[in-house]
């Protein structure tokens, strides 16, 4: 009787201890879903936020490079245009050097025609002041050939005067006619020079308007940038927090044990494309330490599970792009990255060899490929100590 009654005592602790361990392990996943739900879909907002915030700068860069071109057009506008304006300033100041030259020979010319002209009239009232009184001037006139010679002298002097005022007043007529092409040409010129400072004037306010949006883009463009680092930020301290949780959640999972032995090769291809270790990045070219291996292998290739475990996350992990951890008891878990696809949920329980997704290049990649860490506690070790 009592050796039965000890058997139901036992048997109903037992059930008790059964019913706790189930119950823990609920509160346990639903307590992992909850938490890591609402990290992934504040990481979710985020990482949508950041992507809005890059392609928005991206096109504000590419406006801003537009505006630039614009602006060094205009510029080189305004230099053409002032290179002709200077070149209509020397123009003008050559044809206004001619026209003082001009305006030179002009007035001597007309000096010298007026001096013969006043030459020529006194030499002609000489001639009509003793044609009234002729007689008196043959008499003081030594001889007839004398008086010939003298009236002959002062009508060939007025015949030589009267050639060279006409000469000179058709090189004043040459000088005026000259003078009037030069000044046609003065005013065009200047008529031209107004229009080019005309549309000097245009590009100058054109210029402005441009250097004002120029200001404009780079202001927004400053603020996108401000965007993206305080996005950036925020996304750096909650995949922190998701790194955190995921290990926090390896301590508080106790169903699991890690009994040791080989992983199994994680897909189809054996071809390494990257060691573990510091290597030259493929993207950034700066020499980064690789916390994985690289299996370089067809996009779409089957990724398998390296070991039994519990799925912690199967999401988009910065870059990692989409990717999945599974965790194998004992602070041991695998990891794995840049998948096209993901056919597993976080807390769903996988079974060695099982398919969890498939090779892809999302994320920080440069084609298909399988990116492979084992990690202790967190921390990433040689995946090769344990395939």
């Amino acid at each position: 009787m009592e050796n039965n009654k000890l058997k139901v005592k036992i048997k109903n602790i037992f059930y008790l201890f059964f019913f706790i361990l189930i119950f823990s392990f609920i509160i346990i996943n639903i307590s992992f879903s909850k938490d890591i739900n609402e990290i992934r879909k504040e990481l979710n907002l985020i990482n949508k936020k950041l992507k809005e915030s890059k392609k928005r700068l991206y096109y504000q860069n590419l406006a801003k490079k537009d505006i630039e071109k614009q602006l060094n057009e205009t510029w080189a506008k305004i230099i053409e245009y002032e290179a002709k304006i200077n070149n209509i300033n020397k123009k003008i100041k050559n044809i206004n050097n001619k026209i003082k030259i001009y305006e030179t020979k002009i007035s001597k010319n007309r000096e010298k025609i007026e001096d013969i002209q006043t030459l020529i009239d006194a030499k002609l009232n000489i001639a009509l002041k003793y044609s009234g009184n002729w007689i008196f001037f043959a008499f003081s006139i030594s001889s007839a050939d004398t008086l010939l010679d003298a009236f002959y002298l002062i009508k060939k002097t007025i015949v030589v005067d009267v050639k060279l005022v006409r000469s000179l007043s058709k090189e004043y007529l040459e000088l005026q006619q000259n003078m009037k092409l030069l000044n046609e040409e003065q005013i065009k010129l200047a008529n031209y020079k107004n229009k080019l400072s005309y549309e000097r004037k245009y590009y100058n306010s054109l210029l402005s308007k441009r250097r004002e949006l120029l200001a404009k883009y780079s202001q927004e463009i400053s603020k996108t940038k401000q965007d993206i680092d305080y996005y950036e930020d925020i996304q750096k301290e909650k995949y922190e927090e998701l790194q955190r949780f995921i290990v926090k959640t390896q301590s508080l999972n106790r169903n699991l044990r890690y009994t040791g032995g080989r992983f199994l090769w994680p897909t189809t291809s054996n071809l390494i494309t990257s060691y573990f270790g510091y290597r030259v990045h493929p993207i950034y070219g700066t020499t980064r330490f690789h916390s994985g291996i690289d299996i370089g292998a067809h996009y779409g290739a089957p990724i398998y599970a390296a070991e039994n475990g519990q799925v912690i996350f199967a999401s988009w992990y910065d870059g990692y792009g989409y990717c999945i951890i599974i965790d194998h008891g004992d602070g041991v878990s695998t990891l794995y990255a840049h998948c096209s696809s993901i056919i597993v949920k976080a807390g769903q329980y996988v079974s060695k060899g099982q398919v969890i997704g498939y090779v892809g290049s999302t994320g920080n990649s440069t084609g298909p490929h399988l990116h492979f860490e084992v990690r202790i506690n967190g921390n990433p070790v040689n995946p090769f100590n344990y395939l």
